[in-house]
């Protein structure tokens, strides 16, 4: 099998480091990997060190975004296919060269997702990433086997390798020539949307993501994010993010008819939900004008400039419709109660 770098970013955990390492080297004994240990506080080092010595470490002296760390991995890799895998993950035996199978079968392709799995109840599907990633036309990410917090249960209905829209971060395997010159992750998401902004602006360049389904890995979700403490913060983040993306990869035509709404649909959410979701909302359009102003209109021109295909070559990617209002009101809570481009 081709060499593969293998990148994982690990923050503390001596337990889940151990159990994901081991699964890789059991499924794939000459796995070239690279762990960065981020600020790491516990004894997650010397246990890599002394269990797993051919594993090839990076350190930080501060926490950094995973954004940034999976840029300067990228970077440390060598090999044509870099996967960036999150470390509280277990793998099948194959995961690896069924997504390496799928991804040289179309030249197109630059990244393919595996389906990912719960690791708690291994008949379900995770709510990160699922059965790969798809977005309604306001921006609003969702996934086959997942919409909002309902998760449907693997019965192989989803066993189908199609393209998608985005491929989780959990686990993603990628072209890295593709990955480094179109500049990698933005790291002023520090984290969450970076993978949805990768991939928007690898449709925009006239590239496929596609989906291996006999690929499986499990995913734990959420084991470096204290959500307790970090609510806001984690909030704050994912509603800044995904209105940057859509600012950033949406052609000016579709800004100026979506915007409006989008905003709107933000507002009704903090109405729905306020302890959680006003707060944030405040703040992020609050501070949305000083980043717009700071460096976003160069990121936005490099992404533009280089367009291959118009946001209409890749619509039938996109859920023509308010995926939020169809949940909500309309009950529409599988993947198969949607049509796409409709």
């Amino acid at each position: 099998m081709e060499k593969v770098d293998i990148l994982i970013i690990h923050l503390n955990g001596e337990k889940i480091i151990d159990e994901c390492l081991s699964s890789i080297y059991s499924n794939n004994k000459d796995a070239s990997i690279h762990v960065l240990f981020n600020n790491t506080q516990d004894n997650s080092i010397n246990l890599v060190n002394s269990k797993f010595p051919k594993v090839k470490k990076h350190f930080t002296k501060k926490t950094i975004g995973f954004a940034e760390a999976s840029n300067i991995l990228a970077k440390k890799a060598s090999s044509r296919y870099i996967v960036f895998l999150n470390n509280d993950v277990i793998v099948e035996r194959n995961w690896l060269s069924e997504m390496l199978s799928t991804i040289k079968s179309n030249k197109k392709c630059i990244a393919v997702q595996p389906k990912i799995k719960s690791y708690f109840q291994r008949d379900c599907f995770e709510y990160a990433g699922a059965a790969g990633g798809f977005m309604d036309k306001y921006g609003y990410p969702f996934c086959r086997g997942r919409i909002f917090n309902s998760i449907e249960k693997d019965n192989k209905q989803y066993d189908d390798s199609v393209r998608i829209f985005w491929a989780c971060g959990v686990c993603i395997l990628a072209n890295r020539d593709f990955f480094i010159k179109s500049k990698g992750f933005d790291e002023s998401l520090f984290m969450y949307a970076e993978e949805l902004d990768f991939c928007w602006k690898a449709n925009i360049f006239g590239k496929e993501i596609l989906y291996s389904p006999k690929s499986v890995i499990y995913h734990i979700g959420s084991f470096s994010v204290n959500t307790e403490k970090v609510n806001f913060k984690k909030e704050y983040l994912i509603t800044r993010n995904h209105l940057l993306v859509f600012l950033k990869n949406y052609s000016i035509l579709n800004i100026i008819k979506l915007l409006p709404i989008r905003i709107i649909l933000e507002i009704i959410s903090a109405i729905r939900f306020p302890t959680k979701k006003a707060l944030p909302l405040a703040a992020c359009l609050f501070s949305l004008p000083v980043i717009l102003i700071k460096d976003f209109s160069k990121k936005r021109k490099f992404v533009q400039s280089n367009r291959k295909v118009s946001d209409e070559e890749y619509s039938n990617l996109i859920y023509n419709r308010s995926i939020a209002l169809d949940y909500f009101l309309k009950g529409k809570k599988r993947f198969s109660d949607l049509l796409l481009n409709n």
